[in-house]
């Protein structure tokens, strides 16, 4: 993901090492959500291309704040209609785990409603509907997470095929694992899929 657009939440900010950090460090652009402003400043020495939010635990001064008050959605989803008025296609999400567990749930389900990947020290969320292929490291954790309960999904590439999977709950297709490099899925619904990374990232 060289050049990429990046949304950097407030959460945990990327390890030295990881796949997150890397795709920090050789961003096209970044737009920090608020607070993370600050951290990336002190951690990259870099400043970021647009700060956006409500900016209520903003602590710095920086050049090209976007101030958004309204509380209807949290700063990753104003940060991605930013983006998007910008013609800043398909930004990916680092930053979005960590610190407090709902602002890791909120912000991953958000990412996942607009379409958005979103990438942690220990893997990657990937937002799937109709068919896609994913590439996995054979044996790697893979976990479906389907809102949506009427989803019906197919599979290729896993350790428990999906085909004919009735999503009573949001996590019944968790748990799974990779059999090959590839992983392909179809789905009728949009869903969330975890694909594990190697933990390679420094503390």
């Amino acid at each position: 993901m060289k050049n990429a657009t990046v949304i950097l939440a407030a959460g945990d900010f990327p390890r030295k090492g990881g796949s997150a950090r890397r795709i920090l460090e050789n961003a096209a652009r970044v737009v920090c959500c608020d607070g993370a402003a600050d951290a990336y400043r002190r951690i990259m020495h870099r400043e970021p291309d647009a700060v956006v939010g409500d900016c209520d635990s903003l602590r710095g001064r920086f050049a090209n704040v976007v101030r958004i008050a309204e509380q209807e959605t949290n700063d990753l989803a104003k940060a991605a209609r930013h983006c998007l008025r910008m013609g800043w296609s398909s930004p990916v999400v680092l930053g979005a785990t960590g610190k407090r567990e709902d602002h890791t749930l909120g912000n991953i389900f958000r990412a996942i409603d607009l379409g958005l990947a979103v990438v942690t020290d220990r893997g990657r969320f990937v937002p799937v509907e109709g068919r896609a292929t994913l590439a996995a490291r054979k044996g790697a954790a893979v976990s479906v997470f389907a809102p949506d309960p009427a989803t019906r999904m197919t599979s290729k590439g896993l350790q428990w095929p999906l085909d004919g999977v009735e999503f009573s709950n949001l996590y019944c297709a968790t748990l799974n694992r990779a059999t090959s490099s590839r992983v392909v899925l179809s789905s009728t619904r949009r869903v969330g899929v975890f694909i594990e990374e190697d933990g390679d990232a420094a503390p």
